[in-house]
């Protein structure tokens, strides 16, 4: 069978007749106990073939789906590893972190023409930030923002106001830096940050398919995945060219 699928494979393709609300959830609970993609391909098409041959809804065939989902990761000894998100890519995103702040403070500084100075807000800031992003390695972190998503979009207003007062209360300079090596550690950072996550990527077995299909690679998810911070940081560096340029 000729099957297509998108970047970042499409489960629908693989049960098309399972309800999707059913269908995420055991997609979602499946991840969140570590399960590889392959092994939730599987899975889904056994539900699939079930639903497909009897018309009856997966609810009532297997019940709900985050216990079934459980009670099969139990069974395949998937549980209790973690969730899909592991410390290579906290890493390749950590520096990208890194790597997108310095290069954005090299970059404004050297426009208004002085050394770039750091204060004490902007480290303690920063040691927020990664400090955040590297509790996404615990699987309870993972599941509140899945199962909270309301909970989860409010919590970036809550971030910002908190990072605003402590650059705010913090606004003491430290020391300063040569905006051009600091730019060039910038940039050395946000390449590393490419290498790892790419690297990361290539070994992920989390793609999505169905018995006797073969991984596409996921080649555009990846290359997307990996050139997140650096996009990020060519736009953060447009907007402060642009607002340089309105106010000199």
């Amino acid at each position: 069978m000729n099957r297509t699928r998108s970047a970042f494979g499409d489960p629908g393709r693989i049960a098309p007749s399972v309800e999707k609300e059913w269908r995420d959830d055991f997609i979602v609970e499946l991840r969140l106990l570590s399960a590889p993609g392959h092994q939730i391909g599987d899975e889904l098409m056994t539900v699939e073939t079930h639903v497909a041959e009897s018309g009856e809804p997966a609810a009532q065939a297997f019940g709900e789906a985050k216990p079934y989902a459980r009670e099969i990761a139990e069974a395949t000894g998937a549980t209790g590893r973690g969730g899909s998100i592991g410390p290579a890519t906290i890493a390749g995103n950590g520096l990208g972190l890194l790597g997108m702040f310095a290069t954005v403070h090299a970059v404004t500084h050297w426009l208004e023409g002085g050394p770039a100075g750091v204060t004490t807000g902007e480290l303690v800031g920063l040691g927020v930030i990664l400090l955040l992003v590297s509790t996404l390695l615990f699987t309870r972190t993972l599941r509140v923002i899945v199962e909270h998503p309301r909970l989860a979009l409010l919590l970036p207003a809550l971030f910002i106001g908190v990072f605003v007062g402590i650059f705010a209360l913090l606004s003491d300079p430290l020391f300063t830096v040569p905006t051009v090596p600091l730019g060039v550690a910038g940039a050395l950072l946000l390449l590393a940050g490419i290498a790892v996550n790419w690297l990361d990527l290539r070994v992920d077995a989390s793609e999505i398919i169905a018995p006797g299909e073969v991984p596409s690679g996921q080649r555009r998810g990846r290359l997307l995945a990996a050139l997140a911070m650096p996009l990020m940081t060519v736009l953060l560096l447009t907007q402060v060219w642009v607002m340089h340029a309105l106010t000199s």
